[in-house]
């Protein structure tokens, strides 16, 4: 049985991803509880004095500084690359069309490495266009569209249990 995945836009802020799909506020209300980071903690990292402007940040009112999304992604454990792009986006939609346009190909997070570093080493140095040999595309897309659907299921609760 083939899983049904939702249709995934191939701008970066549109992608379905666990905390792709969440909006900046989200991703930060869950890697704080997730990692037990309290409010004041991230704030000092950040350079500022007190917890409030953090809650600010979880509560939509006030949005992370593109300039502080290295730092707070070091703290939050995830990709800062992948931080930097949802800030951007979020504030300025056309800005992040246009550097991504410019630089996509630039612009890798740590997971996508990985997968590159694994096709470069599995196709002992051959350059093979994966995206146009017919097997390997049916052979990833299920795996895909199983790992699809996870993901979003998993946005989904995280925001659940977030709200509560």
């Amino acid at each position: 049985m083939k899983i049904s995945a939702p249709k995934i836009s191939k701008s970066f802020r549109e992608r379905n991803h666990r905390f792709t799909a969440m909006p900046v506020k989200d991703v930060l209300k869950i890697r704080l509880k997730d990692l037990g980071i309290k409010n004041v903690e991230l704030a000092h990292s950040l350079g500022y004095a007190n917890g409030n402007v953090i809650a600010m940040m979880k509560g939509g009112s006030m949005r992370l500084p593109a300039n502080n999304a290295s730092m707070a992604a070091k703290m939050l454990q995830i990709d800062p690359i992948f931080l930097l792009g949802k800030v951007v986006a979020e504030s300025d939609p056309d800005l992040w069309d246009a550097i991504s346009a410019l630089s996509g190909t630039c612009l890798v997070t740590a997971s996508e490495l990985a997968l590159i570093k694994l096709v470069r080493n599995r196709l002992d140095g051959h350059d093979v266009n994966l995206a146009e040999a017919p097997e390997f595309t049916q052979a990833v897309t299920p795996v895909l569209d199983a790992i699809l659907q996870r993901e979003n299921t998993l946005a989904v609760a995280a925001i659940i249990r977030v709200d509560q």
